[in-house]
């Protein structure tokens, strides 16, 4: 027995021979869940959707390279005049912007000057014949006519080419840009000259059970500080049933926003007993909470839930208030 306790002491060494080094303690970090409280009152509700515009579209109006080419190379167009701002309301087929060239112009100016003086020379031709019948010049008359009909046919595809190279309106919508650079008087290739909104007038959203809404109803709808009003119409031909639409009653005539919020407050449950919707699990259709007990632990529970409200869960059963549940 000495032998053995000799032999199990010097294989652990002496003080002389290693430096006794303090044990490490280990730590426990305990993690604090994030609780929320199940709360037992009236709660009211508030509603809060997106409206969309119905229809929306935005039609960008740019030129290609070889549309440019063509307006700068060929005819050396230079802007004439912005014909919009923003927030203005065209129709479709209005010129929005035009285009002037002193290429184009001087060719129409050459063409309407063979044209006068074909007509001159015609108007000659005529006196001549009247003073002498015996003279015969219809052959010359017609020739100048076919150059007359011919110079004005040029000039009508002059006019075209304008009106093809001018920017001009669609659809009918609202202007919602237009470029520095077209402000400025040059174009660049590829980019938006011009931006028209177009829609159905209407905003929309999703029918939910939360509230029902009847035709004729007026809300106050908003985007940041930008309110309108906004009536619940009928569903109109050819739309979703499943959907309700409003229509803006204030400032018809100005640009709509694309999107609006709706928000106002249903009436009040009486007495209910609710918590933060994140704190209710479900796991094969069994809904069930985490309650917080006082020493820290926790316990599965088991309830029956009513409505969704906004952020909040109601509870039929198996909460009665004043619990804290744990937060995912």
């Amino acid at each position: 027995m000495v032998v053995l306790l000799a032999v199990f002491l010097s294989g652990c060494g002496t003080a002389a021979e290693e430096e006794l080094v303090s044990p490490e303690v280990p730590v426990y970090n305990a993690m604090v869940p994030k609780t929320a409280e199940v709360i037992r009152g009236d709660l009211t509700p508030q509603y809060s959707e997106r409206l969309d515009l119905l229809g929306y579209e935005r039609v960008h109006y740019q030129f290609t390279q070889a549309e440019y080419d063509e307006l700068y190379g060929s005819y050396q167009m230079k802007i004439d005049e912005i014909h919009v701002n923003v927030g203005d309301f065209v129709e479709k087929g209005e010129v929005m912007v035009s285009f002037h060239s002193d290429v184009l112009d001087m060719q129409i100016r050459d063409y309407e000057k063979q044209i006068e003086e074909a007509g001159l020379s015609i108007d000659h031709l005529r006196r001549l014949s009247a003073i002498d019948p015996s003279e015969d010049h219809k052959d010359e008359i017609a020739s100048l006519n076919r150059e007359i009909e011919v110079a004005r046919l040029y000039i009508a595809d002059i006019e075209e080419t304008y009106r093809k190279l001018n920017i001009i309106a669609k659809t009918d919508g609202f202007v919602s840009l237009i470029s520095t650079a077209l402000r400025e008087g040059y174009v660049m290739p590829g980019s938006d000259m011009i931006l028209v909104d177009q829609s159905k007038g209407l905003y929309t959203t999703a029918k939910t059970d939360e509230y029902e809404f009847r035709s004729g109803e007026v809300f106050t709808a908003h985007l940041g500080n930008v309110e309108r009003r906004v009536e619940v119409v009928d569903t109109p031909e050819g739309e979703d049933d499943n959907m309700v639409y409003f229509m803006p009653v204030d400032g018809e005539d100005e640009m709509p926003n694309k999107n609006l919020m709706l928000e106002f407050e249903l009436p009040t449950l009486k007495d209910v007993c609710y918590v933060n919707r994140q704190a209710v699990y479900d796991k094969n259709d069994l809904y069930f909470v985490y309650v917080v007990q006082e020493n820290g632990t926790r316990r599965a529970v088991e309830v029956t839930c009513g409505d969704r409200i906004g952020n909040y869960q109601i509870i039929r059963e198996g909460l009665n208030g004043g619990e804290s549940v744990e937060l995912p």
